[in-house]
């Protein structure tokens, strides 16, 4: 808009205002003047009474320095000496009160009224006189306002508007208004008194006081709601300077005109002068901050900065100088210049912002315009006798101007804000495709770097230096943490798009919770932390998608571990309300307010010096909390700085007992076209692969009993299965039978399948017992944590059966194959029998035939069955009878006791009626170590001694010589060491054989030159009886 077309809006506008307010004055016509000649109103002959507002002007006596005393007749008698002047109303009688005898502060008005009817009832409403008056009509008080007296200190000052009605007697009415005024330089009646019938100036005053209060309605709504919004948006001096500006001008309009403040609250006239002019002055201040705050909020204007200075100045004296004082005086004559300079100040600020084309500041400028408008016929009001009565519309328009530009900025705001909002969007979405894409291409390359490193610390480990190898572990390290990092980047956008459908189920929450806690353990590195899992084993079900709960147990888990440097870190559980709620509480750095309002926000991390120590890029709490959401549960914080913290999460119970629920999803059909071709063939292969041998024996743990009948339904054709539900229960069976393989699921109450993994790599190698774990989630820390604790392999729920099937065949075929293996290698390790023990034997037969041919045959029939039995196909069997492998002793101490006859002391100690199997090959290798290793390197030979008993156990064999000895450090590496002659093979081979049969293998106790004994027990489950003969006794 051009400046002249901006001239032409506002004088239109002010023409619009002018016209409105002479029509309101033609609708609320102004008092009729009525003038009164020497003291007296003369009405008769007039049409008085009827319905018109009179101004009453005119001549009315005054009485100089005197206050009447009136009496009951209309008639007041009056002293000669009295002085009386006439006195033009309404005006000062500044003048007055000076002739003849200098100035006075008192004075009385005297008026009498001639009516045409005897009795005639009228209304006057006086308005406020300075500085105090009471009126008496025909000798009665009437009406007053404060208390006239000859002293100062003894009337009371307290100029308000009153109305008076009365009633004429016998045609007359004797007004005396006695007036008082100490304090100001002006007193007397200063503006018209309204004068007429009792009726119509009645309704004139209600008119009036309603019309005032209607407007002090409407501003002081708009302060309450600008007091709200400043209240919820703190930071907004817009609205408190609004609401300030509002409030200034209710109480200028109630200390104006009728005075009703004045009427409500006790506060005096000095007081009332001032509060009406701080009133006007603060309203015209905070409109001007108003609109600066508005149209410049940026912009720093110095002219501003010192008429703020000099207002802020001018309303301190105005509230410390006593209001009788010369110096309030030229305060009051001064005030109406910082007022005009305030006023100039609000219309430069908005006719700046109208040349920059700041959207809706004409309507700034309309609301000026009223309020100028305003100004200037208040000022025609108070300084004219037209009588004016209030008038509410050019305040009202002003505020409607404000109201308007606030609501055109606020849609303009609004429509802006949606716009930005709309590209804010598209921006987001743009980010997180762009993270999910560059967290998909990071992935590979991360991948490589993670694994080129891993294998250059263990290829090159000897050679690598300390430091060298420290900083490649570290390397390692951080590329795992980046790899969680874009997992969680995945998991974002995942959520942003609702990509994630939740399969939701029946389950143990106890069961997750101590699968993550185990997991943690093998990632807190060497933190001195104690993870705890204290939910009770009869904790009820909760229903929730078992990978998503996985997920978020274990990032709440690893951020308590993150920002705890030591101490504990403990889940547990209860129910509310019908809910679950599970807590997870540490002791580490705690956070403080602030940061637990933003820390479930994406990206936000709180105050950087409590989460220097944590790293990240705080995606992981705000994924957990919208995960939680999906499953209709919240997720909240309680901490303190430095008391550690209790982040809460709530789940829905589940209606029905454990195990009742069936998740269709943990175990898939085959899928797609060529699964069914692919089963059969698989299927085809199993069956041969059992025909071929004997069933491998399957141990399935699983807390839940559904998804063990499954795995029965799937594997039981080809594969002999037992299953149990808890760890301690698996280890129990492991203890009373052999198995080939182990299939656990991960997540199980009291003991985890890592737990349990762990557990049963103590006493079996990876090739002895494989294990296989089922898991909910397929993400790097859960394999690695498998992996660490010892599986061979993994299946990731929902589980394929064909996927299930091959899996399980390959570890049982890998388990049936070390363990031929070990028995293939006993049986070649028999085999081999050394050349010089051969020609030794062949050399003492010969030397028999010279002297005694019965030896030499009992010797040749030794020699016979030793041969026989070490070449025997049974050899490869997993166990044979005791008798056989007692028989192959036997044979062999005979031959050793016929070449070295005294050399070699032999004992047997066996109970009766030995009947039990055995693996082949056991108890031969250790009675030939003694004798070779321990006796025969003794110049004079030694004792061996033989021990079989039953105990309640099983069968404890026990070979005990008195030999040489072995020393603590070869006897520290015999068994587990390499493979090496001289350290005994026949031993490490045998007790790989019973560690994977038993789960126990050889016991040795050995003292150099002392001897050694050597025992090892076939459980009492396993030492079935079996026909033969019984062992002889020696």
């Amino acid at each position: 808009m051009t400046k002249k077309k901006l001239i032409v809006v506002i004088v239109l506008f002010l023409i619009g205002l002018t016209g409105l307010r002479f029509l309101w004055i033609g609708i609320h016509p102004l008092p009729v003047p009525l003038k009164a000649l020497q003291g007296v109103l003369d009405l008769r002959g007039t049409p008085f009474p009827d319905d018109k507002i009179y101004s009453l002007g005119g001549e009315w006596e005054l009485y100089p320095g005197t206050l009447l005393a009136p009496t009951s007749r209309t008639h007041t008698v009056i002293s000669p000496e009295t002085k009386r002047s006439y006195i033009h109303v309404p005006g000062s009688w500044k003048e007055a009160m000076k002739q003849d005898h200098g100035a006075y502060s008192y004075a009385t008005y005297r008026l009498k009224i001639l009516t045409e009817q005897p009795e005639q009832r009228i209304g006057m409403i006086f308005p406020k006189i300075n500085s105090s008056s009471v009126l008496y009509v025909n000798g009665k008080t009437v009406g007053h306002s404060g208390f006239p007296a000859e002293k100062a200190q003894e009337y009371t000052a307290r100029a308000v508007p009153y109305p008076v009605f009365f009633n004429t007697v016998n045609g007359e009415a004797e007004l005396i208004l006695q007036v008082a005024d100490f304090d100001t330089d002006s007193g007397g009646i200063l503006r018209p008194v309204l004068f007429g019938n009792d009726q119509t100036i009645h309704k004139e005053r209600l008119l009036t006081i309603g019309m005032e209060l209607a407007v002090c309605i409407v501003l002081l709504l708009h302060a309450a709601y600008a007091v709200i919004l400043y209240l919820i948006i703190p930071r907004q001096k817009v609205l408190l300077y609004f609401t300030l500006m509002v409030t200034f001008a209710t109480i200028s309009i109630l200390s104006d005109d009728d005075r009703l403040l004045m009427l409500w609250l006790p506060i005096s006239n000095g007081w009332s002068l001032k509060l009406l002019r701080l009133a006007y002055l603060g309203t015209f201040f905070f409109m001007l901050h108003l609109a600066r705050q508005l149209l410049f909020p940026n912009e720093r204007l110095k002219w501003l900065r010192v008429l703020s200075i000099i207002t802020s100045l001018f309303a301190g004296l105005l509230i410390t100088v006593p209001s009788s004082s010369v110096l309030f005086s030229v305060l009051s004559y001064q005030y109406g210049h910082l007022l005009l300079s305030l006023a100039i100040g609000i219309f430069i600020i908005i006719y700046k912002s109208f040349i920059r084309n700041e959207e809706g500041t004409i309507f700034l400028l309309l609301a000026i315009t009223s309020i100028i408008s305003s100004t200037i016929w208040g000022s025609v009001k108070n300084n004219t006798e037209l009588g004016l009565s209030f008038y509410p519309f050019d305040l009202i328009f002003a505020f409607l101007a404000f109201a308007t530009f606030w609501f055109r900025r606020f849609f303009w705001n609004a429509a802006h804000t949606a716009k930005l909002a709309e590209s804010l969007q598209r921006a987001i979405k743009q980010k997180d495709d762009f993270l999910a894409n560059t967290s998909h291409e990071l992935q590979n390359p991360l991948h490589g770097i993670i694994n080129i490193a891993e294998a250059v610390l263990s290829s090159d480990k000897s050679t690598l230096h300390k430091q060298n190898a420290e900083d490649l572990k570290l390397l390692i390290t951080v590329g795992r943490r980046m790899s969680l990092l874009l997992n969680d980047l995945l998991d974002l956008s995942q959520l942003r798009e609702s990509n994630i459908q939740l399969k939701l189920q029946s389950l143990h929450i106890q069961s997750a919770a101590s699968g993550v806690v185990d997991m943690l353990r093998f990632m807190t590195g060497e933190k001195p932390i104690a993870l705890k899992m204290d939910i009770p084993q009869n904790f009820p079900n909760v229903i929730g998608d078992e990978k998503r709960i996985i997920q978020i147990l274990f990032n709440l888990l690893q951020n308590a571990v993150k920002y705890t440097e030591k101490g504990t870190v403990s889940v547990y559980a209860d129910i509310h309300q019908q809910t679950a709620r599970i807590h997870i509480m540490d002791t580490g750095i705690g956070m403080d307010q602030e940061t637990q309002r933003r820390v479930f926000d994406p990206y936000e991390q709180g105050d950087s010096s409590m989460t220097a120590m944590g790293g990240g890029i705080g995606l992981g709490l705000s994924i957990c909390k919208e995960l939680v959401q999906l499953h209709g549960g919240s997720l909240s914080v309680v901490s303190s700085p430095h008391e550690g913290s209790v982040f809460t999460f709530t789940l829905q119970l589940a209606d029905e007992p454990s195990g009742m629920v069936v998740n269709n999803d943990v175990f898939l059909p085959e899928a797609g076209e060529a699964a069914p071709v692919l089963n059969a063939q698989v299927q085809d292969q199993s069956r041969g692969h059992s025909d071929r041998m004997s069933k491998s024996r399957v141990l399935a743990v699983d807390d839940d009993p559904v998804n063990l009948k499954i795995l029965t339904a799937l594997l039981a054709d080809d594969y002999d299965i037992k299953t149990v539900t808890t760890g301690q229960g698996a280890l129990l069976l492991l203890d009373e039978e052999s198995w080939d393989l182990v299939i656990s699921d991960v997540m199980m109450p009291v003991m985890s399948g890592y737990e349990l993994t762990r557990r049963i790599r103590e006493r079996f190698l990876v090739t002895e017992l494989p294990v296989l774990l089922l898991t909910a989630r397929n993400q790097p820390q859960d394999i690695y944590s498998g992996f660490v604790s010892g599986a061979n392999d993994y299946v990731s729920k929902p589980v394929n059966a064909m996927e299930l099937r091959m899996r399980v065949r390959f570890l049982t075929e890998m388990k049936q194959s070390v363990s031929r293996q070990l028995r293939v290698e006993a049986a070649y390790l028999q085999a081999q029998i050394q050349p010089h023990f051969l020609f030794n034997t062949l050399n003492s037969i010969s030397a028999l035939a010279s002297f005694d041919t019965g030896r030499m045959s009992e010797l040749i029939d030794a020699f016979s069955s030793y041969l026989r039995l070490s070449f025997n196909f049974l050899n490869a069997e997993p166990l044979v009878p005791f008798e056989r492998e007692l028989e192959l002793v036997e044979a062999y101490l005979y031959i050793e006791k016929e070449r070295f006859e005294n050399r070699l002391e032999i004992a047997w100690s066996l109970d009766p009626d030995l009947h039990f199997l055995l693996p082949p090959l056991t108890i031969q290798p250790l009675v030939e170590n003694a004798v070779r290793h321990g006796i025969l390197n003794r110049a004079k030979g030694g004792r061996v001694e033989i021990s079989v008993r039953q105990l309640g156990e099983g069968t404890e064999v026990t070979i005990a010589d008195n030999g040489i000895g072995i020393s603590a450090e070869l006897l520290a590496e015999l068994l587990t060491g390499p493979p090496e002659p001289e350290r005994g093979i026949g031993l490490q081979n045998t007790h790989k054989r019973l560690m994977r049969m038993y789960g126990r293998g050889l016991t040795i106790d050995s003292t150099v030159l002392k001897g050694t004994v050597v025992s090892f027990i076939i459980p009492l489950s396993k030492s079935e009886a079996s026909p033969g003969a019984m062992p002889k006794n020696t």
